[in-house]
């Protein structure tokens, strides 16, 4: 009986860590998305290169959720906006980054991406990323 018990409050507490990060239905899919479709340029945590041709994500990244126009920036960015995955899928993936890569800098008031709000801007990817990047980053109070 108390094995029972104990395995009924582990898959408990499995299920609750599983819904942990906000916005994110399951983070092993999440984080696997992120290797197959982002780390192969930003790396496992996000550094970017050393050259600075791949930016960097670490512990910059949600500054972007603080400026007008940064959050779909995230979204319309080529890596982003012509990834191999669904709506769903680049919500939830975005929903994992942020706060594996970026806590720091996430604002309080930060609502997930949505499968809509991707299905939105990823119509209308960048034509000047460093150039949009550049603007956005000069509107940073850091």
């Amino acid at each position: 009986m108390r094995l029972g018990v104990f395995a009924l409050l582990l898959s408990l507490a499995g299920s609750a860590l599983a819904q942990e990060t906000p916005g994110v239905e399951d983070d092993a899919r999440a984080r696997v998305n992120y290797m197959l479709n982002c780390q192969g340029c930003h790396g496992p945590d996000g550094a970017g290169t050393a050259d600075g041709a791949v930016p960097t994500m670490k512990n910059f990244l949600g500054n972007f959720l603080a400026v007008a126009e940064g959050r779909e920036f995230l979204i319309r960015v080529p890596g982003s906006a012509n990834a191999a995955l669904t709506d769903a899928a680049l919500a939830e993936v975005l929903n994992w980054m942020l706060p594996q890569i970026s806590p720091e800098q996430i604002p309080d008031d930060f609502n997930p991406y949505t499968t809509a709000e991707v299905a939105k801007w990823r119509k209308q990817p960048l034509d000047d990323v460093i150039g949009e990047r550049e603007k956005l980053i000069g509107r940073m109070e850091m």
